[in-house]
């Protein structure tokens, strides 16, 4: 389970639904296995996303901003689960590559002494403001949601135009599915850029709404 999925469009779940996907795992002896790629190491604004539920699964993967840009994953367990593999049980061809370690933990210091955890809180709650502006604003939007700097815009229409129209301004925009702008910015990423992100988009989305509503 994605705390937040990603690729599904930024959805966060409602309040008690991790909560009780952790309890019918524990009547019935499931594992829980939260998936953290896309949404740990800061980028909700905690390190690990389900910790805005206070939910701790039995087992946790992580990689992408784990290694700084150098490509890594990982596998975290409660210490009963990693305990039942035998050695040779588990493999792996280029686990444990001193580089890719070294990069990882280079980044994790980065993240806490830098305090980009509590970066991406902030600033992603500005941001989130904005957006919902432009909601108030333009009728082909549907709504922003989302935590920290993992935020999703959904439009009433396919943003195809929306995202070709941004890129030849130069802001690079993601996409979920055919109607959601994901937005998952660098940690680092300032406020006066966010700004400009929402000056292009303000700009392309005016045009597009133009468009659609003269059409009718």
């Amino acid at each position: 389970v994605e705390p937040i999925q990603g690729e599904g469009g930024i959805h966060v779940p409602p309040q008690g639904f991790l909560d009780g996907l952790r309890k019918i795992c524990d009547e019935n002896e499931i594992v829980l296995i939260f998936d953290e790629v896309q949404t740990g190491f800061g980028r909700t604004g905690r390190m690990w996303a389900s910790e805005h539920w206070n939910v701790i699964p039995d087992i946790m993967c992580v990689a992408k901003a784990m290694g700084g840009g150098v490509p890594i994953a990982a596998t975290i367990a409660k210490e009963e689960i990693m305990n039942s593999l035998k050695i040779g049980e588990h493999t792996s061809t280029f686990g444990g590559n001193p580089l890719a370690c070294a990069a990882a933990c280079a980044t994790i210091d980065v993240i806490i002494e830098e305090r980009l955890i509590e970066r991406a809180r902030d600033l992603g709650g500005r941001f989130k403001g904005i957006l919902q502006e432009l909601v108030d604003e333009f009728r082909i939007l549907r709504e922003v949601r989302g935590l920290g700097l993992m935020l999703g815009l959904e439009a009433r229409i396919d943003i195809y135009n929306v995202l070709t129209k941004a890129l030849e301004k130069g802001v690079i925009l993601l996409y979920s599915g055919r109607n959601v702008i994901r937005f998952l910015p660098p940690l680092v990423i300032s406020m006066e850029q966010l700004e400009r992100v929402a000056e292009v988009l303000r700009e392309v989305i005016s045009r597009e709404e133009e468009k659609i509503i003269g059409a009718k």
